[in-house]
């Protein structure tokens, strides 16, 4: 943002961010799914419950549609292209902020649970 101003750029630059982080945290989640597999196996480890499974599931369910709410995001720049540089209070950047808000929480949300996964499959 440069002068008060928001170019495509900017926000671009978000997009381009949050869609690596939700591959991220898929390639993390089936990671976590393989290994639970290769317990089951008969490693000698306790595997994941139904309910931890579940969890998994509901997140995959949740990156997938974020996936698909910063494809929508993104389709929706080229409608307002004609519109930038524009300023903070604009429709389509309060739009923006407010998915910022939702992909940081659950950011954090993913994180935390992949990290106790991870604890949870560990020798």
């Amino acid at each position: 943002m440069k002068e008060g101003k928001i170019h495509l750029v900017d926000l671009d630059f978000e997009y381009k961010m949050w869609k690596n982080h939700v591959d991220w945290f898929l390639r993390d989640l089936r990671i976590i799914r393989d290994r639970n597999k290769e317990i089951a196996g008969g490693l000698g480890h306790t595997e994941l419950n139904t309910v931890e499974e579940m969890i998994i599931d509901e997140y995959e369910q949740q990156l997938k549609k974020m996936q698909g709410r910063i494809k929508t995001q993104e389709q929706e720049l080229q409608y307002y292209n004609k519109d930038f540089p524009v300023t903070p209070d604009h429709q389509y950047v309060k739009e923006h902020i407010e998915l910022r808000s939702k992909m940081e929480k659950m950011s954090n949300e993913v994180i935390a649970k992949i990290s106790d996964l991870i604890k949870e499959l560990s020798v």
